[in-house]
């Protein structure tokens, strides 16, 4: 028959053991507060100061830009034809004023206004282009890459009288949409609508 031995646990042995379990569940709550502590967003720091401002950039595709001429001396050259008893007639007058904005592009997609001021520029009288008198008097216009035409049944030319220049011509190039921005604001067949817009001096 076999004997049970029992074996004697000395008293300090017996107390490590009972302290092993209360360590064990103390260490395991103080990591499971760590880790709640650490996963908790705190409060926002002061706002940083403003970064420098950046380089200025380009214009874009929809830049929106009138272009304006000054007052410009226009010359009118006489348009003439040889008749059947060999003298040359004269039939109208017609001129070109450059205008490099011009370009192919523009062309497509802006509106190209030109007013003459019958005037002087201390008492400016400015009408729009094309112009129809009832006294039968025309300016009619057409516009090309880098130029401006026109056309009229008189001498329209800038000239000189009694000291003072007259019937200077100006022009603008409106792109498309500026004149759709602009369409509750301005007329651009009136000129003075136009000028205050532009904020034009003269």
């Amino acid at each position: 028959m076999r004997q049970l031995f029992s074996v004697p646990v000395p008293c300090s042995a017996m107390k490590r053991r009972n302290l092993i379990s209360p360590l064990v569940l103390l260490s395991g709550l103080f990591f499971v507060i760590f880790m709640i502590s650490c996963g908790k967003d705190g409060d926002a720091g002061p706002i940083g100061p403003e970064g420098p401002v950046g380089p200025k950039g380009d214009p874009g595709a929809g830049s929106s830009e009138v272009f304006y001429s000054d007052w410009l001396d226009v010359p009118f050259k006489p348009d003439t034809i040889h008749t059947a008893g060999g003298s040359i007639d004269t039939v109208g007058y017609f001129a070109s004023i450059r205008a490099t904005k011009l370009t192919v592009d523009m062309l497509g997609k802006s509106d190209v206004k030109v007013y003459i001021n019958t005037g002087s520029a201390a008492d400016p009288t400015i009408l729009t282009i094309p112009y129809f008198s009832n006294s039968g008097l025309y300016i009619s216009m057409q516009a090309y890459k880098d130029t401006i035409s026109m056309y009229s049944n008189a001498d329209v030319s800038t000239t000189v009288v009694k000291g003072t220049k007259v019937q200077q011509f100006r022009y603008m190039i409106i792109p498309g949409n500026t004149k759709a921005n602009a369409a509750n604001k301005v007329n651009w067949t009136d000129y003075s609508a136009a000028k205050a817009y532009l904020k034009l001096n003269d």
